[in-house]
């Protein structure tokens, strides 16, 4: 393919095993020049699919004698074959068939002939390891480190000659290193597995080297964002056009799942290693020698920093091809943190209409300011106490759930131990957040842990607030770990009802209640203020019936009363 008068190799001249041709051009110099003698021979190649292994025919050769014939592939950075992988003794195996070759007649009458020839050569491969070492090289983080704030994401990864070949990627990003999911409309199936995914799910590049050597060849494609991909919220669709001058191998599509990390909302993006999706090893009888990775998550307002300037970390875990694993890292940090503002509002309120079956009702609600993305820090740390009169039920906190039933599954909980409802919007989601609150008892602990679950788009994030009871009967809520992602609005609310999370000390319509708060942003700011609950549905204070008469009108009534008095007597 892609000799004179010949089409570009296709996707199909693979499949069909006619993708490498060859021709040997005898003449033009030396004696065959002398007497005008030119002689083409035409050949082909076929590569094993799964091993990769070369057979070579030339199946219309001229009827000539020859003495020997040498054939020199160049060698190099551009070399057309690659050494083995593998070390030890490597055989090449040949059978040339004579013009005089065993024949049979029109007749079917068989004739007598020149068996074949089958020599072969061998030689040897040395200085590889067994199996062979793991030592990717790998870098990543983002163009522009300001807090908060948009920017470029980028990641490479590397691997020299001699080691593994990769087969799987696994990479986990910082806390609040995350993408605005609500700004991509999902690439969905087929599309991402065929690899047609339309442009407005793109998200990023790729760059790819692939074989052996100081010149790889490389390679474009690009990152398509998908919807949920094997049990993941999201997935993505990498697909490169495999093309190499005239050689048109297809489109190769890589498919990753993104989980969500529950307790800190930070990504996993796991490559598939077996199956259609995965990287590849060959394709076409072509073992690709995967050597560079270069991502660029590059569509604008889509990925950001986290609003904590905290030194962390990008992990990777790499899995090769004879199963060796390598993790790896690359140190990561945003910074200007200290310039974001920290305002969130804070509101809370209690219904006065309580009882001792139902309990004490609370809803508190968090705001932030409309478009605070990139310009504020986002909540790292809350603690409240709730005022004497609205304690904690005991007999609810006995209800709660036990840790290892929660971890298996919430939904196995009792729902006695369910004393809420909570609901949020984040600017990452194009959906609302909600979900139940529940008790949940861990070993060890005091008392049972409010724990928070919020879901929505197939993600899933738990927030746990550990409880304390003073010996004044005071309950303190701390959330220790708020995952660095920016919300509009937050909004818990605990009901009265035979199993609320609160008791009522008192008539709470004649009560001022405050709350002590504290919030710690990611950027270490602190807001310490006391909340005011207000109480709703108290009946209005009755007015009086009749107005009380001035000093001079009740002089008037007096004496009238006293000159009627008169008139009876006489």
């Amino acid at each position: 393919c892609g000799g004179a008068g010949q089409a570009a190799c296709t996707e199909q001249d693979a499949l069909d095993g006619n993708l490498y041709q060859l021709y040997l051009e005898l003449g033009g110099t030396g004696e065959f020049a002398a007497v005008g003698i030119q002689i083409k021979v035409a050949g082909y190649t076929e590569a094993n699919p799964a091993t990769g292994q070369l057979t070579t025919k030339f199946l219309e050769n001229p009827q000539a004698p020859f003495s020997e014939l040498k054939i020199h592939l160049n060698g190099g950075p551009r070399a057309p074959i690659d050494n083995p992988a593998v070390c030890g003794r490597a055989t090449t195996t040949a059978d040339f068939t004579a013009w005089s070759a065993p024949g049979i007649t029109p007749e079917g009458l068989s004739l007598p002939g020149t068996a074949d020839a089958t020599p072969s050569s061998f030689f040897d491969v040395g200085g590889c390891a067994n199996p062979a070492g793991l030592r990717p090289g790998f870098s990543a983080g983002t163009v522009s480190p300001q807090a908060g704030a948009f920017s470029a994401f980028t990641m490479n990864l590397s691997r020299a000659d001699r080691e593994q070949f990769v087969k799987g990627i696994q990479v986990d990003t910082p806390p609040g290193l995350l993408g605005m999911l609500s700004s991509v409309p999902l690439c969905g199936e087929p599309q991402a597995d065929d690899g047609h995914c339309s442009e407005a799910s793109k998200i990023g590049t790729t760059r790819v080297a692939s074989g052996a050597g100081s010149h790889p060849f490389e390679i474009g494609g690009n990152v398509y964002l998908t919807q949920s991909y094997r049990g993941a919220p999201f997935g993505l669709s990498i697909v490169t056009n495999a093309v190499a001058g005239p050689f048109n191998l297809g489109l190769v599509v890589v498919r990753a799942r993104i989980a969500v990390d529950p307790e800190n909302s930070s990504l996993t993006i796991t490559t598939d290693e077996t199956g259609p999706y995965a990287i590849p090893q060959i394709i076409f009888g072509v073992p690709l020698r995967l050597k560079q990775v270069t991502v660029n998550i590059d569509r604008p307002g889509f990925m950001f920093n986290p609003t904590s300037c905290a030194a962390q970390q990008i992990t990777a875990s790499i899995s090769g091809s004879q199963n060796a694993t390598a993790v790896v890292s690359s140190p990561f940090a945003a910074a200007g943190c200290k310039s974001l503002a920290f305002k969130p509002s804070f509101a809370v309120s209690t219904s006065g209409k309580t009882s001792r079956a139902k309990g004490a009702s609370l809803d508190a609600k968090v705001s932030y300011p409309a478009g605070s993305v990139g310009s504020e820090a986002n909540i790292a740390r809350v603690k409240v106490d709730l005022p004497k009169q609205l304690p904690s039920r005991l007999t609810t906190l006995q209800k709660a759930c036990t840790a290892a039933t929660f971890d298996a599954n919430p939904a196995n909980c009792p729902a006695a131990s369910i004393v809420g409802i909570v609901k949020a919007h984040t600017p990452l989601l194009p959906v609302e957040l909600t979900g139940p609150v529940y008790f949940v008892s861990h070993g060890g602990e005091a008392f049972p842990s409010l724990i928070v679950v919020l879901q929505g788009d197939g993600v899933r994030v738990d927030l746990t607030g550990a409880t304390f009871i003073s010996k004044a009967g005071i309950t303190s809520s701390t959330f220790k770990t708020v995952p660095d992602v920016p919300v509009n609005t937050f909004e818990l609310y605990l009901p009265e009802g035979k199993y609320s999370a609160l008791a009522a000390n008192g008539n709470l319509c004649k009560s001022k209640l405050a709350m002590p708060t504290a919030f710690v942003a990611q950027n270490g700011a602190e807001i310490h203020e006391t909340t005011q609950i207000a109480v709703t549905g108290c009946p209005k204070a009755k007015r009086a019936k009749a107005k009380k008469k001035r000093p001079k009108q009740r002089a008037k009534a007096k004496k009238a009363d006293n000159a009627g008095y008169g008139r009876t007597r006489s």
